[in-house]
């Protein structure tokens, strides 16, 4: 199975640099734009999204035939008392500096602590992954966060330990193209991570077939 994992356009929130998490910002005007310039498919017929709007509305644009599954658990990291905020604006707030000074790892007043985010992550992906699988999926597009890409690949992409989880990071609507395995244990491989920064390669893979 391939899972193509793309990352939602701009919203206004992310233009100023703020902390977004799960508000749910619509898409700005940039955003629009975006996904536009990253391509229209109507001949996708099925996307998964996450309940915030930003990955319905991206996928509506980029997918505008498909029938939008939105799976719990997928979308972006609960940033608590921290979300809406930029960094400039916290500078003084020993809570976010705290948080900053412990490399962001800890749990924001109010949400999630990173290690709490990434297991939600990884649980969310799993299943879909499975039910996918057995109901003989052979591609997976989900439209999702940057978050939820740095988490899925910093756990399951285990062939490429010399990438950190902020390395995993993309610009709206980019993302990664992965192969999907499963070991004989079960566990989760998103092997041959390709990162793709348009999807053109759709385009491509419809005239080759």
């Amino acid at each position: 199975m391939d899972l193509i994992i793309m990352r939602h356009g701009q919203t206004p929130g992310n233009g100023a640099g703020a902390y977004v998490g799960v508000l749910d910002h619509p898409l700005s005007e940039v955003g629009r734009e975006q996904a536009k310039a990253a391509g229209i498919h109507p001949e996708i017929d099925l996307v998964y999204v996450t309940p915030l709007s930003r990955t319905h509305e991206t996928a509506s644009i980029c997918f505008p035939n498909a029938r939008q599954v939105e799976v719990d658990g997928l979308q972006e990291m609960d940033f608590g008392a921290f979300a809406g905020r930029t960094a400039d604006e916290m500078e003084d707030d020993p809570d976010y500096r705290a948080w900053v000074d412990g490399m962001c790892e800890g749990r924001c007043p109010g949400g999630e602590s990173r290690a709490e985010f990434s297991q939600r992550i990884c649980c969310a992906l799993s299943d879909l992954i499975a039910g996918a699988r057995q109901r003989g999926e052979e591609r997976v597009i989900l439209v999702a966060h940057g978050g939820t890409m740095m988490a899925a690949l910093d756990a399951f992409a285990i062939e490429q330990p010399e990438f950190a989880y902020y390395g995993w990071l993309v610009g709206n609507c980019q993302g990664y193209c992965v192969d999907v395995q499963v070991s004989r244990g079960g566990t989760l491989i998103l092997a041959d991570p390709v990162r793709f920064e348009n999807l053109d390669f759709l385009s491509e893979e419809a005239r080759e077939a």
